[in-house]
Parts: structure tokens; sequence; C-alpha cells
């Protein structure tokens, strides 16, 4: 069952600047979908489009479910600061029409783990703990649907790792989300991703479909001299470079690698070559150049 959609979502500002271009979506019941993409894509306008907060300057947005039953937890902490744990969600009970919501905020403090932090100012909680306070009550209501604009950003590795093991009990429960995020590895939790850059969507799929839909191969090769190791593939051929630190991975396009393979290995600061499988970051990339290019055409 489809729970909500958006047609050609259009948003440009009072400036001129072209936040989202002809956004299109479809959440069913079950979903678990992400939408990737780096600060300034416009993750944070659609989620403002699809909940009312901001009007579209085309397309539409239709739902097929109550809007009492989508939970939204933004990017920024929206709580009041200077009141307790508790006294933030009773006063978010009260807005939702919550009757007698002692029980229901009990047990979300006990299954978020905030139990021990009922009394403590929202205000003085670390930033982990803010969004899962955040998380409890977007989750008062019992939502079928539950969206979460970047959740995890600035909150510490540990954190982000409880934060989604919270998400992935939600969503055994049967509530549908849509979450965006700008790190790669979160990303993969997705069940079906939609990679947005520059207000547009360039690509939706799991990562089998992106993986599938990369030309070439991708070569991976550890290094502790990178920069000249880079110097020695840009006189080969032409080629895509990804990677950071110690690695360096590149794409391309031969029916038999062997023969780069064994080239590569006899370099000076090489420790490794392997050929790999694409990752997001790989296709991400690719996919954006691809659009970069289609650019021009469009114009």
């Amino acid at each position: 069952m489809s729970l909500l959609e958006a047609r050609g979502l259009a948003c440009t500002f009072s400036n001129g600047t072209r936040a989202v271009r002809s956004f299109d979506l479809r959440i069913e019941a079950g979903d678990l979908l992400g939408l990737i993409g780096p600060d300034g894509a416009g993750k944070t306008t659609v989620f403002r489009m699809l909940i009312g907060l901001q009007k579209p300057s085309g397309g539409e947005t239709l739902r097929a479910i109550d809007p009492a039953k989508v939970g939204y937890v933004p990017q920024s902490f929206s709580l009041a600061p200077d009141l307790s744990v508790e006294e933030n969600l009773r006063l978010q009970a009260g807005l939702f029409g919550i009757p007698a919501p002692a029980h229901r905020i009990s047990e979300l403090l006990d299954t978020i783990g905030l139990a021990p932090f009922r009394e403590r100012l929202a205000g003085d909680l670390s930033g982990g703990m803010k969004q899962k306070l955040s998380l409890c009550s977007a989750l008062l209501p019992q939502p079928d649907l539950l969206l979460l604009d970047e959740p995890t950003t600035g909150v510490d590795p540990v954190s982000r790792r409880e934060f989604w093991d919270l998400l992935h009990e939600v969503h055994d429960r049967g509530v549908a989300i849509l979450f965006s995020t700008p790190y790669m590895d979160e990303a993969e939790f997705a069940h079906r991703m939609l990679l947005m850059e520059g207000g547009r969507v360039l690509a939706e799929g799991d990562l089998a479909d992106f993986q599938g839909r990369m030309p070439g191969s991708v070569l991976k090769i550890g290094t502790t001299q990178r920069r000249q190791v880079q110097a020695r593939l840009a006189e080969l051929a032409p080629l895509d470079l990804f990677g950071e630190g110690h690695q360096i991975r590149i794409r391309f396009r031969m029916e038999d690698p062997g023969p780069m393979l064994q080239l590569i290995r006899g370099w000076d600061g090489v420790d490794s070559v392997e050929v790999s499988e694409a990752s997001l970051e790989d296709f991400f990339l690719h996919r954006l150049a691809e659009a970069e290019a289609e650019e021009p055409s469009h114009a």
C-alpha cells in the first residue's frame, strides 16, 4: 500500500536558487528508504515539502494516511531545552492529543534507553541522547511512517550505532522509514536508495542495482605513497580515481585487467592490488560525473 507519494516536486527560493528539481518518490508500507547526498543536495527541502513546512513551487504530494500518523525527526534538535526529558514528551503528547500518555511515555523511554534520564533537562543531553529524545517524540502517536532528516549527523560513532539499532527495531515492528544521510556506510542500511545532488535524483535502486550499472571494473590499490602512485596511474590512461588515505580505487574498462595488475604490482610504494566490487561511493561519484557531463545538453 502506498503511504506517501511525491510527483515532480520542485522548489525554487525567492533568490532564484533551485533547491529541488522534479523529485519523484513513492513510499509503501514496510519500506526502508534512504535519500543519499552531500550537504546542499536538497534533502532537507524535500523533507520540508513532504511534511508541509515548505510550499512546493511545482509538483504535488499525495498522502494515503492521516498526517498525524507520520512521525518526523528534523535535522536540528527542536524540543524545549529547558524542559526535562519527560516534560518534553508530556508536552508533545498533549500536542498530539494523546489521552493519558504516561504509559506510552514510560514504554518509549524504556525502549529507547532514556528511562534513567527522564528528569534531566533536554538541553543537558548529549547529541546522541537528544536524537533519541527526538525519536521518542516522533514515535509517541505510533506512526505508520517515520521521516528522519540526517538523524545522526554530528553524533559520535557509538551513538550512531545505537541509534540505528533502535531504527531497525522500529522498522521490524512495521513502521515504514524514509531517512536522509550524507554517510555512505549508513546509506546501505536502506532497502532502496535515491542518490541526490544539486536538487535532482541521480539514480534510484539498491547497491546491487548500482554495481550492475557501473561500467568497467574497480581496482583497489594499497599504497603508502599515494601521490606518486596516482601520478603514475594518470600516465596510463584516463581513469576515475576514488579513495583516500592509503587506498586508491580506480575504475577502468578492460576485459582483462591482468596485465594492468601485473604492471602496477611492480611499482615502488604499492603494497597490494586487487579487483574489487564497486562501492556505493564509487557509483555515486561515477553517476555524478555522468550527470555533470549531461548538464550542458539540458541547458
